[in-house]
């Protein structure tokens, strides 16, 4: 199966480098910026192509590693080619479903496939890949074959419903994206205890990253510590009673807030762990106080 890349991005570079390194046949790249298209092939030891309609008659897949607002009208573009007729053709979006392929006068079959995974850089995120799980849906015909493909080259892989998609994106995006956000509330709220910026991150850094790995490796419930875990209703009401006077105050009264919120919210979600991992504790004390 040859596969072509439509878009030459962080996620384009990466995936084409990991296939090519994994056995699979990458055809090449094209893209609006010639210069992105001719450095993405020369990383992946592909052809660069100059246009679509000839990448497209190459390939027996074709992978659209555009933007999430690029999709449609790349694909209003390629889906009259002659050639697309019984093609396979991928997008990498996380919140965008495969149904944005079904208005097309070819029998074609498609299919999304996202990487559960931060692809922060063109030339060098595809050598820690190997950690990404990735997630398919879309047409059934090919669905088991793609999924194999990918789990042949060394990557987790698993189906979801074409309508889920948004709430898989917004699960995807709280467990990466807005843990950015939440280390961001942690580290201001450090600064207001006398720490210098840098002070406070460097202080969160080690916490942060041991605790992320503890999860990963042995599961929420196992790595849970902390007040709430231990039933400590005394010191979340000190943590709340401490962010209730930072609001009394004008200049820090929005952000104690908005922290307070956070504050609460994650709370009754811990509270649901330490259950799980605590089920004759009594956590009533604590129920109430963050409700």
């Amino acid at each position: 199966m040859r596969i072509g890349f439509i878009g030459a991005g962080r996620v384009g570079f990466t995936f084409g480098k990991y296939m090519k390194e994994h056995g699979l046949q990458v055809a090449g790249y094209y893209s609006r910026n010639p210069e992105d298209s001719k450095a993405a092939s020369e990383f992946t030891g592909t052809l660069q192509f100059n246009n679509k309609e000839e990448l497209v008659d190459s390939c027996d897949l074709v992978m659209l590693t555009v933007s999430d607002n690029a999709i449609a009208s790349v694909w209003d573009e390629i889906k009259s080619y002659h050639g697309m007729d019984q093609k396979i053709v991928c997008h990498t979006s996380g919140s965008i479903s495969s149904n944005i392929f079904k208005n097309t006068p070819h029998q074609i079959y498609g299919y999304s496939i996202h990487p559960i995974y931060a692809v922060s850089d063109r030339y060098e995120t595809y050598r820690k890949f190997s950690n990404a799980f990735i997630t398919i849906e879309g047409h059934e015909k090919y669905l088991e074959t793609l999924k194999h493909m990918i789990e042949d080259i060394g990557l987790k892989a698993a189906v979801i419903n074409s309508d889920s998609k948004a709430l898989y994106h917004a699960s995807s995006v709280m467990a990466s994206n807005l843990v950015c956000g939440l280390y961001e509330a942690a580290t201001s709220l450090m600064t207001e205890c006398g720490m210098t910026d840098s002070e406070a991150r460097e202080a969160l850094k080690n916490l942060f990253r041991d605790n992320a790995l503890g999860i990963a490796e042995k599961g929420n419930v196992s790595q849970l510590t902390g007040p709430i875990e231990r039933g400590d209703t005394s010191t979340i009401r000190r943590h709340l009673d401490a962010l209730n006077a930072m609001e009394k105050n004008e200049e820090k009264s929005q952000k104690a807030s908005n922290i307070k919120n956070i504050y609460k919210e994650l709370s009754r979600q811990t509270l649901k762990i330490a259950k799980k991992k605590n089920p004759d504790r009594d956590y009533h004390e604590i129920e109430e106080c963050i409700k």
